[in-house]
């Protein structure tokens, strides 16, 4: 078999060989050699079917489904998608095949001829034959009348550029045609078309002439980008740092000059004769004037298959001491570390360091191992972090050159060449997103957002000033003092980002308000002695922007650290109202009243000669001769215009800003208000109802309430006070700590606590009705909780014998005994989930008056001893008064009342109690006394 496609190939051979494919054709010189794709292959065909059966597969499935859906009756016909989704494509490639192996490429000492499958040829001369290449054996060649031909498999398809030349109409005769012998005629077109056309082009150009090479020109001048409408693209070489093929094979060219992109990029198949392109490119570099500037950073090196390399620019002169270059300001002097590589640390740094601070701290840490956990939770965190800050560092750098390089020098250049619908649909495309999605920002983030803002604009400006002070220095400590800052900012901003309060509720932030209030003046200062009318005129713009985003920042600072009342909040929300309403429209036409004032400051010092000649135009005859100070008068007028000008903005902005600010920032503490008033509100009602439950537990069975004549004597005995006069506080604290330890005694589970409602209102007028309709309710209820307890004290004071205490006294101390048994427990939850219907019932009157004294013993001794523990006082004191373990066989009182001025005397550190531990701190301080036991 192998012998026998030898001799077939041989025959072949010799066939094309032959008299009738060396036609004279003095044209094109003595003919080398003829070539025709080879004849398709069953196995071909098999591995086609392969190809398209997965295909086929999948649109037998989708028939399916479709009956299926629609309820249709699975059948024969039902494959016939299938099938023709097989044979409908292997079909159409079968008679491709069939038609390319009638082709023929003619090759010539001189040039090509192709011959189509209908006998049209293409005669191709290698000094006018344009080739494009996307790699090895993949060819597109055209001749000047536009006919094309390719060879090897379709790279690019009509819309990529597979067919179509810029600056050219063509017809392809040959489409795709696959060869054999593939590593002759490939390396011999290209050498054909290299060997008549580089020195004819090169010669050209170094006389002066252009060599165009489809769009792109090449002269001595520089490089030219033919463009179909406007003004065409160039670049000098001297303003070209580099000129090379990058991996990928396409041509990357940066340059600086203004007239052309800062880094154009073209693949390489879209370039006529690119070896030629860029053989002659070198040559013109290499003789053009010598630079003065120093060069960029090299471009990517050219591949190995190019077929020359790409010179760079000469290195600049050094600068000799004492020139004016080397008198420059230290400002401006360039750091050893380059500043968008510091910036880029930093926030990896800083992100990494948030992410470990959060992580590392989320838990309480108790212990050993807790410590080992929370390090190994910062570890993790740390790790995250920097990974996500690498990946935020890398887009934050490359947000300028983006928006610089190819967006603004794109915008700017198009329109001086006269591109201006090119030029209007890169702005829109550009700024109206940006410009929308910043627009919902800040109307979902307005607190977080417009802070961020302040604190990335005046920390960045800082840390930038300070790199470029410190970054120059030669001492390594130096250098890295404003490391540290930088990562601080980055953390703070995260923060801000995250949880929102690093600017409008830290206390420690009122040292950054006199710090931006001084950069936004030495800012002003410098940008109106530029000497660009441009920066001056934007003066006024930015200090206005930073005047206002300040001012509005400030102020939810100061009524957040001031903790503003919510009726404060509402008078201050009602002035910016009512500033904002001055003009009853809607804030959008103060915004463009903003804007026309921005623009008439940028119109009066970008174009002083036309204004000056409207205002001479303008002027009164009567006082063209005036004799006042004019200069003196209209610089007075023209400063003060400037600072009236600048508080407008100002007051414009603030107006804008405030109000969505200051209700995003304070709507936080007033829904914590709010809850706190739900919550107590709730509580009232509870206490209000345990009382009411005891008062007619009384007014039923007065002998149980009787019973707490004992306790009451024996707080009395333990704690005197005087007839007549007021209870002193030592009784009535014994008498609130007896109440506590009653309410332990009726060992009822503690509810779960249950999250207090929102309010209903999103905004934060309604949250403050809430708010003061919920404060209204809780007075009521605390009202009515002050009556109920006083009713229910005055009950059970009726039901005692004489005693020897007023009756004032026994109120008090009764009064102060409920307190601590409703209040200071679970009681009043108890009830008021029990009224909502959500909980268990409480306990009866009865059984809330129902002493056991045992019992009670207990609770006091367990509840007072763990007290001395937490308290970190002396238990052997405590041990030695009351015993190790709870007393026995004791049905008095007294130990229970001597166990609660203990406890009493660990609180409030104060009053008589003989032989009580005390608290190392010396108590807390709370006093005694008060109706109804609300502290």
């Amino acid at each position: 078999m192998g012998a026998e496609d030898g001799a077939r190939n041989s025959a072949d051979e010799g066939a094309q060989d032959g008299p009738e494919d060396g036609a004279e054709r003095p044209e094109l010189g003595p003919h080398h050699h003829t070539y025709r794709p080879e004849p398709g292959k069953p196995a071909a065909y098999a591995l086609l079917l392969l190809a398209l059966t997965p295909f086929s597969a999948l649109v037998y499935l989708l028939t399916l489904l479709l009956c299926a859906l629609f309820g249709w009756e699975v059948s024969l016909a039902t494959g016939v998608p299938a099938g023709l989704a097989l044979l409908g494509p292997f079909t159409v490639r079968v008679v491709w095949w069939r038609r390319h192996t009638r082709v023929e490429f003619r090759l010539y000492e001189k040039g090509l001829v192709a011959i189509a499958a209908d006998g049209t040829e293409a005669v191709l001369l290698w000094r006018t034959t344009a080739v494009f290449t996307s790699g090895s054996y993949h060819y597109k060649l055209s001749n000047p009348e536009g006919t094309v031909v390719t060879l090897g498999a379709a790279h690019r398809g009509l819309v990529l550029g597979g067919e179509r030349i810029r600056g050219l109409r063509t017809r392809t005769v040959i489409r795709g045609a696959r060869l054999s012998q593939e590593e002759e005629w490939g390396p011999a077109i290209r050498q054909g078309v290299r060997d008549a056309q580089l020195v004819p082009a090169t010669e050209t150009a170094l006389a002066g002439g252009e060599v165009p090479f489809a769009d792109l020109v090449l002269s001595r001048d520089g490089l030219t980008i033919r463009r179909r409408r406007g003004q065409d693209d160039f670049t000098a070489w001297e303003d070209v740092d580099s000129l090379s093929l990058t991996a990928e094979g396409d041509l990357y060219v940066t340059s600086r000059g203004s007239d052309f992109p800062t880094h154009f990029i073209r693949p390489g198949y879209q370039v006529a004769n690119l070896e030629i392109f860029l053989d002659v490119a070198d040559r013109l570099r290499a003789d053009r004037p010598r630079a003065t500037r120093a060069p960029a950073d090299p471009a990517p090196t050219r591949t190995p298959a190019s077929a020359s390399t790409s010179t760079s620019a000469p290195a600049p002169a050094a600068t000799p001491p004492g020139s004016a270059a080397d008198t420059r300001d230290d400002d401006d002097a360039e750091p050893l570390i380059p500043v968008p590589e510091l910036l880029s640390l930093y926030v990896a740094f800083g992100v990494a360091a948030y992410a470990a601070w959060r992580l590392g701290t989320r838990d309480e840490i108790d212990g050993m191992g807790s410590v080992l956990l929370a390090a190994a939770r910062a570890a993790l965190g740390g790790l995250i972090g920097a990974v996500l800050g690498i990946g935020l560092a890398a887009a934050v750098m490359a947000v300028p050159k983006v928006v610089g390089e190819v967006i603004l020098e794109a915008l700017i250049r198009w329109f001086r060449h006269r591109r201006y619908v090119a030029a209007a649909v890169l702005a829109l495309c550009t700024v109206v997103p940006s410009a929308a999605l910043l627009l919902v920002l800040f109307r979902a983030f307005p607190s977080r957002l417009v802070p961020l803002v302040v604190l990335l604009f005046f920390g960045g400006w800082t840390l930038l000033l300070a790199v470029r002070r410190c970054g120059t220095s030669e001492r390594l400590v130096v250098r890295h003092l404003p490391d540290l800052p930088g990562v601080f900012l980055v953390f703070l901003a995260t923060e801000q980002l995250v949880s929102g309060d690093v600017l409008t509720l830290t206390p420690a932030a009122g040292l950054f308000f006199p710090l931006a209030f001084w950069l936004a003046l030495r800012g002003w200062r410098k940008l109106s002695e530029s000497v660009r009318p441009t920066v001056r005129a934007a003066a006024d713009i930015v200090l206005s922007v930073q005047l206002g985003l300040v001012l509005t920042v400030l102020m939810v600072w100061l009524a957040n650290v001031l903790s503003f009342t919510p009726p404060q909040v509402t008078v201050v929300r009602a002035v910016v109202e009512k500033v904002q309403g001055l003009t009853e429209v809607h804030w959008l036409y103060w915004l463009a009243a903003y804007t026309l004032l921005a623009v008439g400051s940028y119109a009066v010092l970008r174009w002083p000669d036309r204004v000056a000649r409207v205002r001479q135009r303008l002027r009164p005859a009567r006082f063209s001769e005036s004799r006042l100070p004019a200069g003196a008068t209209a610089n007075f007028v023209r400063r003060s215009l400037s600072g009236v000008n600048v508080g407008l903005m100002v007051a414009l902005l603030f107006v804008v800003v405030a109000a969505p600010v200051s209700e995003g920032a304070w709507r936080r503490p007033v829904a914590e208000r709010y809850v706190l008033e739900v919550q107590r509100r709730e509580y009232a009602e509870g206490a209000a109802a345990a009382y009411k439950e005891i008062h007619q537990q009384v007014s039923v069975n007065p002998r149980a309430a009787a019973r707490l004549r004992a306790v009451i004597l024996a707080v009395d005995r333990a704690a005197p006070s005087t007839p007549g006069e007021p209870v002193n506080g030592t009784a009535l604290g014994i008498a609130r700590h007896v109440g506590r330890f009653q309410a332990a005694t009726l060992a009822v589970d503690e509810p779960a606590p249950q999250p207090a409602p929102a309010p209903e209102a999103e905004d934060l007028g309604g949250r403050l009705d809430e708010l003061d309709e919920n404060q209204q309710r809780t007075a009521e209820r605390e009202e009515q909780t002050d009556r109920f307890a006083e009713l229910a004290s005055l009950a059970i004071t009726r039901t005692f014998d004489a005693v020897d205490l007023g009756d004032s006294q026994v109120v008090q101390l009764v009064k102060e005994y409920l307190g601590g048994l409703v209040e200071d427990g679970p009681m009043k939850r108890i009830f008021h989930r029990w009224g909502e219907g959500i909980g268990t019932p409480p306990p009866d009157g009865g059984r809330l008056l129902r002493i056991d004294v045992r019992r009670l013993t207990s609770v006091a001794y367990e509840r007072t001893q763990a007290a001395v523990r937490r308290a970190d006082a002396d238990l052997l004191t405590f041990y030695g008064r009351f015993g190790v373990g709870v007393p026995a066989d004791d049905t008095s009182l007294a130990p229970v009342i001597d166990l609660a001025n203990q406890r009493r005397y660990l609180q409030q550190g104060t009053g008589p109690c003989a032989g009580c531990a005390g608290s190392p701190n010396g108590g807390s301080g709370t006093g005694g006394g008060g109706g109804g036991g609300r502290r």
